[in-house]
């Protein structure tokens, strides 16, 4: 067996770890980072008393850096670059991970993506971008939106639409759309039968005129679909007076409020009524 004095064991150990500096630096230059940090990680933590640990320790650094920028570079996670934008103090990498997340927003195509960025909390330079990107897209799917919300048809739906698209040429009839929609949900859902009106006065075949009392603690929304379409809401102890052209109506009533069911029923109106509402809780 070949024997080594204390020297020669000392020189071999030198070579080696100049070998595996050396070893390191190529794997590095050919992007082979979870080598070299590897091999980095084992001069350090085995060869402290040797010169080459300070240049291990350097080029670990620089290397981590170099890691970090390719995950920046990689990721489509606007999640994960906020984390890094917090936690890394280098500016050249703080001003990649916000130059990556501008890049992300500006070609996404995802609106919930670049909603949930505006909700989130913690670093939102480019909040102004994610908006108007929103608005590009909103546009861009605004036939496709009408569309779906022909195809379900439900109130719900109808003033998702709207609220994306609040200045739609058809406006004015959507929002009658959702007022005969939710008139058709609450009478299809569990209610109770609407108190009629009280005729007042002389009948009229034109127009009908409904004074409305709120006798409830809550705000009373009043639903008319017939003749015409109108929704009405009336502040809790106040009254109201609707015109309506004289006609056949289905009508609601509900509140802004759990636990209190809604009420329905139809009415024949030609003339001039009264109506107090009395809603309690089931």
């Amino acid at each position: 067996m070949q024997q080594f004095n204390a020297d020669e064991l000392l020189e071999k150990e030198q070579d080696s770890v100049e070998s595996l500096l050396s070893l390191s630096r190529i794997l590095i230059e050919k992007g082979d980072y979870s080598k070299a940090k590897r091999n980095l990680t084992i001069i350090i933590n085995n060869f402290g008393t040797y010169q080459e640990v300070v240049e291990a320790n350097n080029l670990l650094k620089n290397l981590n850096l170099q890691i970090l920028v390719r995950q920046i570079n990689n990721t489509k996670s606007i999640d994960s670059i906020k984390i890094w934008i917090k936690n890394v103090s280098d500016p050249d990498v703080r001003i990649l991970a916000d130059d990556k997340i501008e890049d992300i927003l500006a070609s996404s195509k995802d609106i919930n993506e670049l909603e949930d960025y505006l909700n989130s909390e913690g670093y939102k330079s480019h909040a102004d971008l994610a908006r108007n990107r929103i608005n590009e897209l909103k546009e861009l799917n605004k036939d496709k939106s009408y569309a779906n919300a022909l195809t379900i048809n439900d109130s719900k739906t109808w003033k998702r639409f709207i609220e994306d698209y609040p200045n739609h040429p058809e406006r004015d009839k959507i929002m009658e759309t959702i007022i005969m929609l939710e008139v058709d949900e609450i009478f299809s859902g569990e209610h109770g039968q609407i108190p009629p009106s009280q005729l007042i006065g002389n009948e009229n075949n034109s127009q009908s005129s409904i004074e409305i009392e709120n006798d409830t603690r809550y705000t009373l929304t009043i639903r008319y679909s017939g003749v015409e379409v109108r929704k009405i809401d009336i502040t809790p102890g106040s009254t109201k007076t609707v015109k309506l052209k004289s006609g056949e109506y289905k009508v609601t009533a509900s509140v802004n409020a759990a636990g209190v069911r809604n009420f329905a029923g139809s009415e024949s109106l030609y003339g001039e009524y009264s109506s107090a509402y009395y809603i309690g809780s089931n």
